[in-house]
């Protein structure tokens, strides 16, 4: 909390300003009168962006924030000043003209018009505010304001920012933070933490750094919900942030705080129409999601215990082995940083290996690598004293600078405070010395065979903001202060740290693999580090169904802040072991998130595996092949995640299911179902001990939609022939539906549009990267590819199916012929999932119901766009069209089809489809 508050007042026009209404300008500003308490200050308004200002608040003592978490355009929007009254101190400013590419990333309406007033007579306020509609049927309303007598301050070292708070607004954003989904009415730290054995409701900080903060009106009984806006400040700053837990009623009563420690103020407002519009609004200020390879879809290994034995490379080495006897899929394993333990001091020396429990490093690499398994290894950013490194650190200025000591910062970073053995410092990623040492650690660990980098314990908690950082960069960032001179790691952000160790983890990566597609795993970051790192997860968590419930929330809030690559720790990091029940379900639920990962912390001989449990081996089997088996449409919404920030797991009121109000209630907020894929598979888990059965709340998309869901928990739980699925769901409904622990509730919307592959893993290529490692080492294939053997792992990607889901028969539209052939489209974007410059394969589909004599018949139209010397799937040219459980239609034109009526399914890995093929023509593109 700030030890001061001074209001920043009296701020006025510069000199020789001359401002007309009517007239465009490129900014606004104010500058410290004669009268203020603090003079040299200046506020600047501009438009990067139509739809999003900017203001930038800097003075003595309150540099511009150090960052690379925002960009703007090189030339910013111009914008109309539609009303002026200098002696009251008044202005009003229409937001600049919308582009169609701002239209489209905001989602507002061509007739929503905003306008900015900014007051400055005393101290200084600012509105935004929306017309809807023409005439006598505008409508004007407040979209965002600041509090009715305090705005801006200055605290001892930093700077604060008041508006006023509306409680029934959802609030949602701010990354990584703690469950539930809605933020209203808490209170946040803006820090990274190591939050290990964390209440995934209670703890804050978590690991990441996001102050960006979304607050969405909720829709009224009609659907109409007003514009929402979200606040990005990219400082790197230790901040607060009070979401109306809070009240100063002398004020105006109900109120939120931004309370930044260092600094001046940059911050961003952007505005759009629900909460998708200000979501790909800031993936235009921030970094948009990075593509992930492929294979970082699948089931990804992990275990602190193996990598810590006496004989871990030989016990990690019949990893592999393992999968194959349990026929588990696994595309990764993590390697914890038991490899890097010193035998004399039991001390952990990151890009120091253990010969004696690693004897032949490269060869384990190879191992997994003949398995199709991919192998990233873990590292930290700090160094114990006793490390071989040391002192070339400390030598060279590589380490935080403590001004107390005059020497190398410091502190404890083990958890052992009786002596000093756990001593150890922060490397400086802002010196150059540390910048080489860690290129040079990156460089040895890819010359061993490695594919990616596991940037670990990165949240850089020096403790102290006094502590000083070189802030030298030999790299162009965003906004810079006093380069090359040292500053406090209160202004320049600890997360800095963050952010340049995953660069350089990045860097190096691409500099030893340029033909491959960079895969950095980081625990911490801001939105900068995002950049280089293609993913993460939420930590060190606690085994609890507590947790994993809370977990769902974490996931939600992440993706909205653009971390959109995550997931949870499966069967929970640390504490005991989970039951079966708790295993189940938590795997149930992992495997419908963008990254699935099961972990354990080994601690009392923790080894959370698939296999752990023989007696639910099966249910865990089925769920895993599952993830595989739908790996195609995992890959197409890591495509969109990357191209457009459309979230791979979304809240359910995401997108066009925001005019919803039941979504907006406090059962439906309160309860962990999700879209994968916004409007293609509802996700139902079961998240409650003993529970069997539960009720669920089918999404509309408009006021009057009644769209079908159709139960596809067969594609999972498929073993039993007796299976029965449920019968198609409306849009509006409530339902109980069943849970046994065979499997949870997923369904499939109207319309929807899911491509499937094989139920293992697969090579997109017989040759080069896909097939090949950088060390030479071939994947061996399974005995039913091309050139395989009986010990193969991995098939080939040969088989492409898509399940549709047409209205269910009698349900065709009736009146005009226009309404009665409704279509439904879709498409999805194939590659070879591992080049840096990988060409797509772009498919889309359309179908929709037809009648041939007196039956109905679905119609399919389906073509591929590709470049001429551009990637071509193994499946080139044969689509499957699979339709839901107990539809016994024809699919017209289809060639080779196998229906119910015909007495029963085509087979493809052990899983009995109904299918009909087609062969589908393709466009060149791009000569």
């Amino acid at each position: 909390m700030p030890i001061t508050e001074r209001p920043l007042t009296y701020l006025v026009l510069p000199d020789g300003l001359n401002l007309q209404v009517g007239a465009h300008v490129e900014f606004f500003e104010l500058v410290s009168g004669p009268k203020t308490l603090f003079p040299k200050f200046t506020w600047r308004l501009e438009f990067p962006f139509p739809h999003a200002y900017r203001i930038i608040l800097a003075g003595p003592q309150r540099p511009r924030p150090p960052h690379d978490n925002a960009h703007a355009p090189a030339v910013c929007c111009s914008f109309e000043l539609t009303s002026f009254d200098k002696d009251a101190c008044r202005a009003t400013f229409a937001f600049p003209y919308p582009t169609g590419q701002s239209l489209e990333a905001s989602g507002l309406e061509l007739d929503t018009r905003l306008e900015l007033r900014v007051f400055w007579k005393y101290q200084l306020f600012t509105e935004v505010w929306e017309t809807r509609g023409q005439g006598n049927r505008a409508k004007t309303s407040p979209i965002v304001r600041d509090l009715g007598a305090r705005s801006y301050a200055l605290t001892e070292n930093g700077t604060i920012r008041h508006w006023r708070f509306d409680p029934s607004r959802l609030h949602l954003g701010l990354g990584e933070k703690a469950a539930p989904i809605n933020l209203t009415g808490r209170r946040f730290v803006m820090h990274a933490a190591d939050s290990a054995l964390y209440d995934a409701y209670k703890t804050d900080p978590l690991y990441k750094h996001t102050p960006f903060l979304i607050s969405t009106p909720k829709p009224d009984q009609n659907g109409y919900q007003g514009s929402t806006y979200a606040i990005f400040h990219p400082t790197n700053s230790v901040a607060t942030w009070d979401v109306g837990a809070s009240i100063d009623y002398p004020s105006g009563g109900w109120s939120k705080q931004f309370i930044q420690d260092w600094g001046g103020l940059e911050e961003w407002v952007i505005i759009g129409n629900a909460v998708a519009g200000v979501v790909k609004g800031f993936s235009e200020i921030a970094p948009k999601p990075r593509l992930v390879p492929r294979d970082w879809l699948g089931y990804l290994g992990s275990t602190v215990l193996l990598a810590e034995l006496p004989n871990a490379q030989e016990k990690l080495m019949e990893w592999p082995k393992l999968c194959a006897e349990n026929d588990i899929p696994c595309s990764a394993m993590h390697l914890s940083s038991g490899y890097t333990h010193d035998e004399t001091t039991g001390q952990h020396f990151t890009f120091y290996i253990n010969t004696r429990r690693y004897p032949d490093f490269r060869g384990m690499v190879k191992t997994y690598h003949q398995a199709g398994m991919k192998i990233v290894p873990n590292v930290k950013p700090y160094l114990l004293t006793g490390h071989p490194d040391y002192k070339r650190l400390e030598q060279g200025s590589g380490l935080f600078f403590d001004p107390l000591t005059e020497k190398a910062g410091k502190q404890n970073l083990t958890n052992n405070a009786e002596t000093e053995y756990g001593n150890g410092s922060w490397a400086d990623f802002s010196a150059p010395e540390t910048r080489k040492w860690w290129s040079e650690g990156i460089k040895g660990l890819c010359d061993l065979g490695v594919d990616g980098i596991w940037d670990d314990n990165n949240e850089f908690f020096t403790r102290d903001d006094e502590i000083l950082a070189e802030n030298q960069f030999d790299f162009q960032r965003e906004v810079t202060h006093d380069e090359g001179y040292r500053i406090n790691t209160g202004l320049l952000g600890r997360i800095t740290g963050t952010e340049v160790m995953n660069k350089l983890s990045h860097d190096g990566l691409k500099d030893a693999f340029p033909d491959r597609r960079v895969f950095v795993i980081t625990r911490s970051g801001n939105p900068a580090t995002f950049k280089y790192a293609a993913s993460t997860w939420a930590g060190d968590n606690l085994t609890s169904w507590h947790n994993m419930r809370g977990s769902q929330h974490i996931q939600l809030n992440s993706a909205l802040s653009l971390i959109q690559n995550t997931g949870a720790d499966v069967g929970g990091f640390a504490g005991p072991k989970p039951s079966p029940e708790l295993f189940v379900r938590w795997v149930q639920l992992g495997v419908t998130h963008s990254r699935f990962c099961i972990h354990s912390d080994g601690s009392n001989g923790k080894l959370n595996t698939p296999w752990m449990y023989p007696e639910v081996l099966p249910i865990i089997r089925q769920h895993i092949k599952w993830r595989y088996y739908v790996l195609p449409f995992l890959n197409n919404l890591n495509w969109q995640s990357h191209l457009h920030a459309t979230p791979p797991n979304a809240p359910l009121f995401y997108g066009p299911f925001n005019s919803d109000p039941v979504l907006y209630t406090f059962d439906v907020l309160n309860g962990f179902d999700s879209w994968l894929g916004v409007g293609q598979i509802l996700v139902c888990p079961q998240l409650h001990e003993g529970e069997r059965t539960r009720r669920v709340y089918f999404p509309k998309s408009s006021p009057t939609n009644q769209s079908f869901y159709f139960d596809i928990s067969r594609d999972v739980d498929h073993r039993s022939e007796s299976f029965i699925p449920q019968p198609p769901y409306k849009a509006g409904e409530w339902a109980t539906i069943a849970t046994p622990i065979e499997h949870s509730g997923l369904f499939a919307r109207e319309g929807a549009v899911i491509p499937v592959g094989r139920n293992k893993a697969t090579v997109t290529s017989l040759t080069g990267p896909p097939r090949q490692y950088p060390d030479g080492v071939e994947v061996e294939l399974d005995k039913d590819s091309p050139g395989g053997s009986e010990s193969g792992q991995v098939g080939i990607d040969d088989f492409r199916g898509v399940m549709i889901f047409p209205p269910p028969p009698g349900n065709r539209a009736t009146g005009p012929m226009e309404l009665k052939k409704k279509a439904y489209e879709g498409e999805w974007i194939e590659d070879d999932g591992i080049s840096a410059d990988s060409s797509t394969y772009t498919v889309k589909i359309r179908y929709w119901i037809d009648v041939v004599g007196l039956k109905e018949v679905v119609r399919v139209e389906a073509r591929a766009l590709m470049t001429r010397d551009g990637f071509k799937p193994l499946w080139r040219g044969r689509l499957f069209v699979l339709l839901p459980d107990g539809d016994e239609r024809r699919v017209a034109g289809a060639g080779q089809c196998v229906y119910p009526a015909q007495g029963g399914r085509m087979e493809i890995d052990g899983v009995r489809q109904r299918m009909g093929q087609f062969v589908i023509p393709e466009e060149v593109y791009g000569d």
